[in-house]
């Protein structure tokens, strides 16, 4: 487990909370809510127990490497699919516009399968435009380290590659809990931003939350946070919220420095 994959498993828990608080109001205002609410749980419960099992479990170190070339791979296209955004601006191309979709929020959803198939619509529109690409500073270095990341990590896709989802996040590894932990945050991201005239606290809280993640960008301005009050009215206080299933690790599992759950 990376250092980024804790962060955002943390982050993804101060999120947990602020949700938790103020379930009583956004449950009323959108029902449909709450089936990413209690999938984001699932994936708490689901980077605990596949943290504690890291290291600890037979093939541990093919599921590393495989994680290892996922990351490189998609690192390798991001640099590629930059140099086909640029080229887009000028070239009016529809296998261009398809490969150049593939941003990294685009990506990081994917593995497997899936995500193959996305590296190799990538490597395969780059090659086919390389000169302009060079003119961009895509150079044909750029290309050999993807077509070389893509070659690693064929021979290990398809190792332990059962779907992250509700229910089977548990069998998957550390990254690919956090890719569905991440997909469930955007959903919520929208849903807040839909709530955010008429709950301007929770947006608040829940933009505070969300910001340790760099990624994050409110989606809207809304009013301001003390426009129509600060979204604490109908929720169980903060106190409460602080103690529910996140899951919260407990003291013995807090990284030194960080404040673990208190008793009740």
């Amino acid at each position: 487990m990376t250092n980024h994959e804790a962060a955002y498993a943390a982050m993804a828990r101060l999120a947990y909370r602020e949700l938790t608080d103020q379930r009583p109001q956004w449950e009323q205002r959108s029902p449909a809510m709450v089936a990413d609410f209690e999938q984001l749980n699932h994936f708490l419960e689901a980077f605990e127990q596949v943290a504690q099992r890291t290291g600890t479990q037979a093939g541990q170190g093919e599921l590393d490497a495989r994680d290892r070339a996922e990351h490189d791979a998609e690192i390798a296209a991001g640099r590629v699919v930059r140099g086909l955004r640029v080229l887009q601006l000028s070239v009016h191309n529809p296998a261009l516009a398809g490969a150049a979709g593939y941003t990294p929020n685009a990506l990081n959803p994917l593995h497997g399968p899936d995500l193959l198939a996305a590296l190799n619509t990538i490597a395969g529109a780059a090659a086919g435009v390389a000169p302009l690409l060079a003119h961009e500073g895509v150079t044909a270095a750029h290309l050999k380290a993807l077509d070389d990341a893509i070659a690693r990590y064929t021979s290990l896709a398809d190792l332990n590659s059962s779907t992250v989802a509700q229910g089977a996040a548990s069998s998957g590894s550390v990254r690919q809990v956090v890719k569905g932990l991440r997909g469930v945050l955007h959903r919520l991201d929208a849903r807040i931003d839909n709530l955010r005239d008429d709950i301007p606290g929770l947006a608040q809280r829940y933009d505070e939350a969300r910001s340790a993640d760099g990624t994050y960008v409110a989606q809207s301005s809304g009013p301001g946070p003390l426009e129509g009050g600060d979204g604490s009215d109908g929720g169980i206080g903060r106190a409460a919220a602080g103690n529910a299933f996140g899951p919260e690790p407990g003291p013995e599992q807090q990284a030194p420095g960080q404040p673990g759950r208190q008793p009740s």
